[in-house]
């Protein structure tokens, strides 16, 4: 999830708006400097600028979380099941059944995606 922390209390005067504010000056300061350290002829971006790109220091973090979701989604969409997601909902269900190997869990799913002429109808693995 974006960390929007930066932006609460901008604009407001008090105290709550300079700590935010001096890490921005800070890290831009720290941009500038890095920029002109590897290209001395380089044109950092504008602060204005700086500050719409940098939301918060951790504003990637969310990044992978989003990407994970995605990536189980379209798998999901055709027909790969997430073995990981089997193993966490094992563990939390059912805790007492061995949960299948990654070979029989994706020979399981196929199984009940394309069911062979002696096994009709289909059940989750769980």
């Amino acid at each position: 999830m974006l960390d929007l922390s930066l932006l609460t209390g901008r604009g407001k005067a008090g105290a709550a708006a300079a700590p935010a504010e001096v890490d921005l000056d800070d890290a831009y300061a720290r941009y500038v400097a890095e920029t002109r350290a590897r290209d001395p002829n380089a044109v950092p971006m504008p602060e204005a600028e700086f500050e719409r790109y940098s939301l918060g220091s951790n504003w990637l973090s969310g990044l992978r979380d989003v990407a994970k979701k995605v990536v189980q989604t379209c798998r999901l969409v055709v027909g790969i099941h997430d073995y990981e997601y089997y193993l966490d909902h094992m563990r939390s269900r059912h805790p007492e059944a061995t949960p299948f190997s990654r070979e029989e869990f994706y020979r399981y799913c196929l199984e009940a995606r394309f069911p062979s002429a002696e096994r009709s109808g289909s059940r989750c693995p769980c």
